[in-house]
């Protein structure tokens, strides 16, 4: 069929935050702002954080489109506890004080990884373009994450689906994730969100 799936080059890294904010429900932008897109490429650039290039796969479909058309991210549960104090750090550096004012809006946010055992690996995002779709490129690249996943030592998978998205929920179902729980997020003014939480034994 052609796929290839890698990791990012740095020149990639606009591609990916698009596909990453795709995949968003609209929590990124109640987050950080208009400037969610530039920062999701800022941080592809950065090691260790949840979005760092090294934490990504991108996929190619060579027949079709030499350029990534689809992208997930995700890390070890443990890894993202440890490098919570660095992200910090980096989300300081971007926003310089006014990120203080953001603060309780990403504590609540992180809240849901809260249940996350150091074992697990959660799937933060995945995507792939519209016109690419039903090609079965997500299918690949979620093999692919499972398969970094085990590599890595987890024991589980976990990802989080909008609550009204049938489709994917079907997909992820298809694949062996199991239902588990809704996780709610209220971010007061800037939205409530709801996911289901799906979970896959490795």
């Amino acid at each position: 069929m052609g796929l290839t799936v890698r990791p990012p080059l740095p020149e990639e890294s606009g591609i990916v935050s698009d596909l990453v904010l795709q995949s968003d429900c609209g929590m990124l932008p109640a987050l950080f702002g208009d400037a969610a897109r530039a920062l999701v490429s800022h941080l592809q650039t950065k090691p260790s954080n949840p979005y760092s290039a090294e934490n990504t796969l991108v996929i190619l479909d060579e027949l079709r489109s030499p350029s990534v058309v689809g992208a997930l991210i995700g890390s070890l549960a443990r890894v993202i506890q440890r490098t919570n104090i660095r992200t910090a750090a980096l989300l300081f550096a971007w926003y310089g004080p006014r990120v203080l004012a953001r603060f309780p809006r990403l504590a609540r946010a992180g809240k849901a990884l809260d249940a996350l055992e150091p074992g697990d690996y959660y799937l933060s995002h995945i995507a792939v373009l519209a016109e690419h779709r039903g090609l079965g490129m997500g299918e690949a690249l979620l093999h692919a994450g499972e398969d970094r996943a085990r590599q890595q030592g987890a024991r589980r998978l976990v990802l989080d689906v909008e609550t009204h998205n049938d489709r994917a929920c079907s997909f992820y179902d298809r694949l062996g994730y199991r239902r588990a729980s809704v996780i709610r997020i209220d971010l007061g003014a800037h939205g409530v969100f709801s996911f289901l939480r799906m979970l896959k034994s490795l």
